[in-house]
């Protein structure tokens, strides 16, 4: 299949020509969407914008204090508009969720009429006849009626929004504050909410003017709108792809010919290379891992196929290891050694994102005063103790505090969570956060309600921190790594936006949501498949093109479940037969050079 892309002369002009399709359609008051590919410069596109904005502030922001508000999905993306627009005070970068509390949060007795109806509340308010006159907290981030005060929950900011938006008086509000709105990643907002700003028909006068910046191939998170091509907006395309090599766009284009792309002038030549594992005679997974070759073996072969990517002479960047995308938290765990933590929480979360009160605790205080301390930098080890800051008025205090960290150091070296735990616990020389002491005297609690043959008050929570007492502290050393992005590996969802020179992605089971190698073999039928197919189809393409995206020179896949014929032809197809490889195997289950 031959994909034209004759129509996109150069780069910077098609860049162009979409940032002058954008200007036009705000001169116009003109909602728009534009559909941008991975790599293709959306957040320039987004930038650029905002800057022309400023540049003219007065034709589209006529009244004093009024901004333009850009809406992203992470604190980080946020971050980065704040600096790229110099944190100007005529533009209110936000998350989504921060966005829509900043415009329904003045509503207090709106959002009180609509709690009762919302999914998730009816338990709260059973012994509550009625919210008139509590007021409205989002501060902690989960449901609670206490004192005369609701707290919401994340998932209730959105659902409100939605209520809100579909009052007239509302959108009129929002206009006066907001008359333009720019949403990033738009595919990622929350399911219904795009529908709920553009409201009723009304004269483009009396319109918030909303631009919608994403791709809704890279929808990869449940609840979210994912195309919003029913709309009544103007569609722009980015075709141009400024981050990937000749082969990878290649792929790409082949795996998507309805959004065909080109790379720049300079772009590197780079590969495409898959390995699948056929040639596997031995058992394979069942249930989620359904034809999955043994986590041994995956162990073994992610190994081999890294040494066979580092050792291609094709360009420099496979001096260095490339990075390794995964599926599942679990594999990684498994990797790097902290499969323990893993297993001790319920949610990915709680040790990734450090929601766990222990957790962040451990990993953005005690290891970096360890590592102050053994670094002799006693300074900025002080100066992150904070309100703790010792008093050294002889030679006795700084032997005391030496003494402390050696017990410590022994304890991470050859000890458990709960080692460590209890030499800081049990010290006098500055302050553990109340959360983790109260984490502790809960569970020693707990313990004693056992024995007594009573049941837990707060099982999850505090089986789980009694099971990551358990835990050699060294998986918080591999964890603490991992969470900073010092390994080279990282889960296939975690990477969304970043890019890298060298990419190996791995394939797999580990989470019935997914199933790349039924996707690809369905791939030339998908027009043809049913909406519950379709929905299960598009989840797991999103994925598999998101992790493929983020190579800029050389990509290599890893199939780690068994390919079918149809699946076969499908990735013959797309990159070639000579690029695809079928791993032989030893006697011993290791993989062989053929």
């Amino acid at each position: 299949m031959k994909i034209e892309v004759a129509e996109i002369s150069t780069a910077e002009e098609e860049s162009k020509d979409a940032l002058r399709k954008i200007l036009n359609a705000l001169g116009n008051r003109q909602s728009f969407k534009m559909e941008a590919g991975a790599g293709s410069g959306k957040t320039h596109s987004l930038i650029d914008t905002l800057q022309h904005i400023l540049q003219n502030r007065y034709t589209f922001l006529p009244r004093d204090g009024q901004r333009v508000a850009c809406i992203t999905y992470t604190n980080v993306a946020r971050q980065e508009i704040v600096r790229r627009t110099d944190g100007s005070p005529h533009i209110l970068a936000e998350t989504i969720h921060g966005f829509l509390w900043e415009v329904i949060s003045p509503h207090r007795k709106a959002i009180l009429e609509a709690i009762p109806s919302l999914t998730g509340w009816a338990k709260y308010l059973e012994e509550v006849p009625s919210l008139t006159g509590y007021s409205v907290s989002y501060d902690l981030g989960f449901r609670r009626v206490n004192e005369q005060t609701v707290s919401l929950h994340h998932e209730d900011i959105p659902a409100l929004a939605i209520r809100l938006f579909a009052n007239k008086k509302f959108r009129n509000l929002v206009r006066d504050q907001f008359p333009i709105i720019l949403v990033d990643e738009y595919q990622d907002t929350p399911a219904g909410l795009a529908e709920a700003f553009l409201g009723e028909q009304e004269s483009r006068s009396a319109q918030v003017t909303y631009g919608f910046f994403g791709d809704h191939w890279q929808q990869i998170y449940d609840k979210t709108c994912g195309s919003i091509d029913n709309l009544p907006l103007e569609h722009i395309d980015k075709r141009a792809n400024w981050r990937s090599s000749e082969a990878v766009v290649r792929f790409l284009n082949r795996m998507r010919p309805e959004l065909p792309q080109a790379p720049v002038s300079d772009a590197n030549s780079g590969s495409v290379t898959i390995y699948h594992t056929n040639n596997w005679s031995g058992p394979r997974g069942t249930h989620s891992k359904k034809n999955q070759i043994p986590d041994s073996v995956i162990k073994e072969t992610l190994r081999w196929v890294t040494e066979k990517t580092q050792s291609k002479d094709l360009n420099p960047t496979f001096s260095q290891r490339p990075k390794t995308l995964m599926l599942t938290h679990s594999s990684i765990a498994a990797e790097l050694g902290f499969e323990g933590i893993n297993r001790c929480f319920g949610r990915n979360e709680d040790f990734v994102r450090k929601n766990d009160d222990v957790v962040a605790f451990l990993l953005d205080f005690v290891e970096p005063c360890c590592d102050f301390f053994n670094d002799k930098q006693y300074g900025p080890m002080f100066d992150l103790l904070k309100r703790s800051r010792p008093r050294l008025r002889n030679r006795n205090d700084k032997t005391a505090w030496t003494d402390l960290f050696h017990s410590v150091n022994e304890a991470r070296a050859t000890g458990s969570v709960g080692d460590v735990l209890d030499i800081l616990l049990q010290q006098e020389y500055f302050s553990v956060p109340q959360a983790v002491v109260r984490r502790q005297q809960r569970w020693e609690l707990a313990l004693q309600e056992v024995d007594e043959g009573k049941m837990l008050s707060e099982p999850r929570r505090l089986a789980e921190y009694g099971n990551f007492r358990e835990v050699s502290y060294q998986e918080v050393v591999a964890l603490r790594a991992y969470v900073e992005e010092k390994t080279p590996f990282s889960t296939q969802h975690g990477v969304k936006g970043a890019q890298y020179p060298a990419v190996l992605a791995v394939f797999g089971g580990g989470w019935t949501q997914y199933n790349f190698t039924e996707m690809i073999a369905k791939f030339h039928d998908r027009d043809r498949l049913g909406e519950r197919d379709r929905k299960r189809f598009e989840t797991s393409r999103n994925l598999f093109y998101v992790a493929c995206s983020r190579a800029k020179i050389d990509l290599t896949l890893l199939f780690t479940t068994e390919l079918s014929q149809n699946a076969l032809e499908t990735l013959n197809d797309w990159v070639g037969a000579s690029n695809v490889t079928a791993i032989e195997f030893s006697p011993e289950g290791t993989p062989v050079d053929s």
